[in-house]
Order: structure tokens, then sequence, then C-alpha cells
């Protein structure tokens, strides 16, 4: 009996997470929210008038660029187009006018510089009056890098982006430090154009309240300063891994600040987010309705480390008093902080949280728990997450695994992939952060 309630809420689960990556495609977000009708741009809030034979530049950069890329082209029409895009390596081509260029993730590789300078030059050579749609989305502040010079070259530029990689910080504060040593990040890009008229369009992998942090916010003004990125280095102890040199640098003088809020480079731009983990979140929750499932969604975005988010899982999970028979679904959206040990093993976040829920539920019945990337990839691994029940860490210890000790090696890939437990979409061409459920059978 407990087989088979196990594995129809195995599919369940998938078949919701399936569901809920298909209904929040890049595509089907852009399209629903823009249409091109009697010459004009038009979007919930703003009409765009182009000229007759106006080519509009579109830059798109991040791990959903191309999926982005074909959204727009399926709005404006190939001969209305001009301009590149930076795809993820292995992602594939856009047929269409937009150059294509690649660029790797999470830590930059000569691609990636290229790509960013690229980038600068495209957007220094668009004239006043012209028109450019960014399409940014999570990964761009990787795929397309340039250092800040004399600051750092590109090797420094790469060690950081890698120091950075679970130190612990969570995203927001990753993108405070990465503006900081970015020649092309916190609105420096757009200020190269500043007499165009820029649209960007945001696929958000980051908490609702800080939209510039998507990408870096290459085209947003940045609210960070210098002090702050110097305190973040301090307290998360990436100061003293950074190489003797830069240290030196960074105390010998004062370097410059990126543009602010106010600067009027940014007057009369215009800026949306047209998907993010709240838009995840809701077609998860639709799609779990479908199956016959009641719903509930923990309010706010995840961004506890993983022991206080499952207390508050687990709190609203014992509070909650559901119809009787009826199986019910537990739903949060957001990304737990973990600090995961560099080269010791493969796994990422989504996989260390499910190796904490296993623990939490270890005497339950009738439950599940999965944690998964929208992108398709969790940490260094080819998961986006994986599925845990009450028998996932004996299941393990028959197997001779020891879960706390693969967790602290930053291995838990390799716990789950014994298991048989992975759950492997490939990437996606999304990235609307982690999606977390708990289904539970009903309970008297």
């Amino acid at each position: 009996m407990g087989a088979r309630i196990s594995q129809h809420l195995r599919r369940d689960a998938v078949t919701i997470l399936r569901g809920a990556l298909a209904g929040c495609s890049p595509e089907r977000l852009l399209s629903s929210q823009l249409r091109f009708d009697a010459g004009s741009l038009v979007g919930p809030d703003f009409r765009i008038q182009l000229e007759p034979k106006e080519k509009v530049f579109v830059l798109a950069v991040g791990k959903a660029s191309a999926s982005m890329a074909r959204g727009i082209l399926s709005i404006l029409s190939a001969e209305r187009v001009d301009g590149l895009m930076v795809i993820p390596l292995g992602s594939e081509s856009v047929a269409g006018p937009l150059k294509m260029l690649h660029g790797d993730h999470p830590v930059p590789n000569a691609d990636s510089f290229r790509a960013g300078r690229r980038l600068l030059r495209w957007t220094s050579s668009v004239g006043a009056g012209r028109h450019v749609i960014h399409l940014i989305s999570g990964g761009a502040s990787s795929m397309a890098a340039v250092p800040l010079s004399p600051l750092l070259g590109t090797m420094e530029k790469s060690l950081l982006h890698r120091l950075l990689v679970g130190c612990g910080l969570g995203i927001r504060e990753v993108n405070v430090v990465r503006k900081h040593f970015s020649g092309i990040k916190g609105g420096r890009l757009l200020a190269r154009a500043p007499r165009a008229h820029h649209l960007t369009l945001l696929l958000s992998d980051v908490p609702r309240e800080c939209p510039d942090a998507v990408g870096g916010g290459p085209t947003l003004p940045d609210p960070s300063t210098w002090d702050e990125c110097l305190e973040l280095l301090r307290k998360s102890g990436l100061i003293s891994q950074l190489p003797d040199r830069l240290g030196v640098r960074l105390q010998r003088e004062r370097w410059p600040e990126t543009p602010k809020p106010g600067d009027p480079n940014f007057s009369g731009q215009l800026w949306r987010v047209v998907g993010d983990s709240d838009s995840l979140l809701e077609e998860a929750a639709r799609r779990a309705r479908q199956l016959g499932y009641e719903t509930r969604k923990l309010q706010g975005s995840v961004e506890d480390s993983p022991e206080p988010f499952l207390d508050r899982l687990f709190q609203t999970r014992d509070r909650w008093v559901g119809s009787k028979n009826r199986p019910r679904c537990l739903l949060a959206a957001g990304e737990v902080r973990v600090r995961c040990p560099l080269g010791q093993g493969q796994g990422g976040r989504a996989q260390d949280l499910a190796v904490a829920a296993a623990l939490r539920m270890r005497g339950m019945r009738g439950c599940l728990f999965l944690a998964a990337g929208s992108d398709g990839v969790d940490g260094n691994s080819p998961a986006a997450g994986s599925l845990a029940d009450p028998n996932t860490i004996a299941r393990a210890r028959r197997r001779g695994l020891d879960p706390e000790v693969l967790r602290a090696r930053g291995d838990t890939h390799r716990l789950f992939r014994r298991l048989g437990d992975c759950v492997v979409t490939g990437p996606t061409g999304n990235n609307l952060r982690d999606l977390y459920l708990f289904l539970e059978i009903a309970r008297e």
C-alpha cells in the first residue's frame, strides 16, 4: 500500500512541476502580455509607437534568452528586428535575424567575456531616438561579463564568480558584489546609449523587491554601494580569498560607483517583469488543483536556509485543516541559502534541501517532497532537483550511503542518483527560481 501511494505522489509531483514549467514558458509569458498593433508594441501599461520601417534592436542575455527571443520574434516580425542574443552553451539555436553568441554559467569563460564586449559595442552604436528591447533573465551576469577596468582582469573576475557560488549569500547580495566589479552590470550597459529608448523585459530569478538584481541589472540603476559590497565580502569571508593584488587595489583607491536611481540617463526608460517565482507558484497550484489536490502557498518567496524554511513548511502543514479524504499540496518558491563546499561532489541547493526534508519526514506516512530548479539545473549536477519521502534515509543507509555525510560534502546528487530519485528535465530555457512541493494524502 505504501509503495503504491509513494509512486502515485511521485507521478503527481513531477506532473505538477512539468505543467508549471510549460505554463510559464517565456514564449507564453511574453505573448500573453505583449502584442503588435497598428505599428505599436503594446504592453499592459504602455504603447511604443514605431516608425513604419524602423528596426528594433533586441539584445537578449541569460539562461532564458533563446526562449525570450523566440517570444519577441513571434510578436514582432523578423523584418523589424536586429540585434544579438547570448545563449547558454548547448542551447538550441534560434532561427531569425538575431546574431547568436554563447556564454557560460555560473562562472564566466572566454566566450562570456567576448559576449560582454560585443554587447557593449552594440549598445554604444545605438543612435539617439532608436528603440532597444532588452530581454534579461537570470544567468546574464556570468554569460556576458566585462571586468571593471583597471580594477581587475578576466581571470580575477572568473575567480570572484566561482567564489560567490555556494558562499551562503542571497541572490541580491551576490549581485551587489558582481555589479561593483563589472563594466556592464548595475546600469552601465544602458549608460552606453542614454539617448535611445530602452524597454527592459525581465524574467526574474530574484525576490520581487529587487528587480535590479536580475542578471546584475545591466539596464537598471543600482541602489547598492561600494561600502555595502565591501561589507558583504567581509561578512562572507570572501575578502580573504581574493588574490592579494586585487585586495590591495580595493584598499588603495575609491573605485567608481554604479549609476544610481535618479540618474538622468534612466529618465523615461521602461522596464517590466514578465514572469517571476510567483508566476511559477501560481501555475503549479493550478496544476495541482487539476489533479484533485487542495492547495496552500507559503507567503513570500523562500530566502531562508533549509532548516528555518522547513520549520515554516511543516508548521503550516500541521496547522492546516483540510477537507476530509482530499489530498493536499503545500507549495513554495524561491531559493534556499546553502553554503556548498567547492569541488567535493555534485549537487545544488535543491538536492541539499531534499536531504534536509527527508530527515524531517522520517516516521511520517503518505507524503512526498519535491525540490527542483526551474532552469533544469541544480548546482553542478545534471538534475533539476530530487524527490524525498519518509523512506529516503532508510533506503540510502541500506545502500551504504550516509545522507548527512554526503550533504556535508556537497555530494547530494550521488545519493539521489543511487536511489533513482533525481528529477531530470534537462535545461528548460527558463529561470524562475526553484519550486518546492509537499504532497500528502488525506490525514484523519
